[in-house]
């Protein structure tokens, strides 16, 4: 007899995400990473086997690949129109929908670190790929 298949309700997608920063949704944004690690290490007495774990800092990291345009109208918001002169703020990336639970992660006191052009021939469009510098990230679950 063969298994229904099991449908658990609708996934999270690109269309159910919101990116807002200093209160205002970034809608020229085309994709986002971020990551959270901490530094693991075992440690060693006699014999060959670890004895116990070490863990050191937390390390935060993340990248957006922005709209040429949006990223322009961020320029000319910055103070002296320098990106990387903007104050650190957090970020919020919000996933929501009509069907699937709200959540938002909080990038925290989030700065560029770089102001990057790269096109080429062929290119319908012109994305950048910004580096971010976190300096946390929380979850929150509505």
């Amino acid at each position: 007899m063969a298994a229904a298949p099991l449908i658990n309700g609708t996934n999270y997608a690109w269309n159910n995400i919101t990116w807002m920063w200093y209160s205002l949704p970034l809608v020229g944004i085309k994709s986002i990473t971020y990551e959270a690690k901490q530094k693991t290490e075992l440690n060693y007495g006699n014999g060959p086997y670890p004895i116990s774990e070490s863990q050191g800092n937390y390390e935060y990291t993340g990248e957006i690949e922005i709209y040429l345009d949006e990223w322009n109208a961020i320029i000319a918001a910055a103070p002296g129109n320098d990106p990387l002169q903007i104050p650190r703020s957090d970020m919020q990336v919000v996933y929501g929908g009509s069907r699937v639970t709200a959540k938002a992660d909080t990038l925290q006191m989030v700065k560029f670190t770089n102001d990057p052009v790269t096109v080429k021939q062929g290119d319908g469009s012109v994305i950048l790929k910004l580096t971010l510098s976190i300096a946390g990230i929380q979850h929150k679950a509505f």
